[in-house]
């Protein structure tokens, strides 16, 4: 995994930073073997999004959003694209992970064929992680493949799911079972969408920032203890380098393993505890982010406990995520249905797991067969604090 290629975005020094400063704009380049894209970091592309991504050789276009997000921009997304020519349809599928079904990518592709969409047309996906996997998910199918431009959000889609090309839906039986690799024309990110966030969604996204600068960056790490609680204030101009340096991040490792399967492991840091949490959770209602919180908080704990690092390492990543409001514990947790999931996650080969781990702030290695019974006592250690 290199950064060679691309000048890395400098985080600002938030004492010399005045308030009030306007917001920078960056620009990330993906560059893939077979393909090549731009993400875009900013406040008000919203506005610009027919500049962007023009029509070139067909004007339709579909933009895919959710209800609640669909009501705050999807006007300024038509008026931008209209403006620049796009004849638009504007396709809504209702909030949350339930909308993550082959039925409604099947109403989505039928809402295409009405519109007239065809080979040459492109669908936006305006909204969250869900919106993305699905709108991406139909525009890799709809007709053999269209392109797509992510219009992501929330914090989590900015920093994680919008790069990458991973589309999905998922079936009765589990997450993201049916989807394709398909990466995106263009990424268009408007940080200026995280004013109207939920506060806890903010902090959810958070949790991804944490996990990237623990594998990846040891520099932003420390940057982000020392802006955490203004990052939680929404200053734009702390938060958009801060996107802009995390879509860095996530680009080398996609350009390093397109279809993930080497290095990309090491982005799964955090989240196979994470994933076990969120079958526990239940009634809870753990949001990702935070699951995936606790996940880094266990994983964490793992790396000392295999003598691969030194429990200063795991008090710095717990700390910070206490500040950004993700760990409130101990963890309530229907314990039994969180072992399940553990044990049987596929990354479980004989008594042992797979998994990335950090045995300092800003590296990683990837534990090739990590005791699974040490990662259920990791989990079980974070309902007792």
């Amino acid at each position: 995994m290199s950064e060679t290629n691309r000048q890395r975005v400098c985080l600002p020094d938030q004492g010399a930073l005045a308030a009030g400063a306007v917001p920078q704009r960056f620009v990330v380049p993906v560059r893939l073997a077979q393909h090549e894209y731009d993400i875009h970091v900013g406040v008000g592309l919203l506005d610009e999004l027919g500049k962007l991504w023009p029509p070139t050789m067909g004007r339709r276009a579909a933009v895919i959003s959710a209800s609640t997000v669909g009501g705050l921009y999807a006007d300024r997304c038509l008026r931008a694209l209209q403006g620049a020519g796009w004849q638009t349809v504007l396709l809504r599928v209702p909030d949350g992970e339930a909308s993550k079904t082959l039925a409604q990518a099947e109403r989505l592709y039928t809402g295409c064929l009405e519109a007239g969409l065809d080979r040459s047309s492109t669908v936006f996906a305006l909204g969250g992680g869900v919106v993305g996997d699905l709108a991406g998910f139909v525009a890799a199918t709809y007709m053999r493949g269209l392109p797509f431009v992510q219009v992501p959000t929330t914090l989590l889609a900015q920093v994680d799911a919008s790069v990458g090309g991973k589309t999905a839906v998922d079936l009765p039986q589990g997450k993201n079972l049916v989807g394709v690799f398909h990466q995106p024309a263009l990424v268009a990110i408007d940080v200026g969408t995280l004013q109207t966030l939920p506060d806890r969604e903010l902090q959810a996204g958070m949790a991804e920032i944490v996990k990237h600068a623990a594998i990846a960056d040891e520099s932003m790490f420390g940057w982000l203890e020392k802006t955490a609680e203004r990052l939680l204030e929404r200053d734009m101009a702390l938060l958009s380098p801060l996107v802009a340096r995390n879509c860095q991040i996530k680009a080398a490792v996609v350009e390093a393993d397109p279809l993930e399967k080497g290095v990309r492991a090491c982005l799964n840091y955090g989240h196979t505890v994470g994933h076990a949490v969120e079958a526990g959770a239940g009634e809870w209602d753990l949001r990702h982010g935070e699951a995936v919180a606790w996940g880094i908080v266990a994983e964490a704990r793992l790396a000392v406990r295999l003598g691969l690092s030194v429990p200063e390492v795991a008090d710095r990543q717990e700390k910070l995520l206490r500040r950004l409001g993700l760990i409130r514990g101990p963890l309530s947790l229907d314990m039994d249905r969180a072992r399940q999931s553990l044990m049987h996650d596929k990354k479980v080969v004989g008594g042992a797991v797979r998994l990335p781990l950090v045995p300092e702030i800003g590296r990683f290695v990837i534990q090739e067969r990590a005791p699974l019974d040490e990662l259920v006592k990791a989990l079980e250690e974070l309902a007792t604090g």
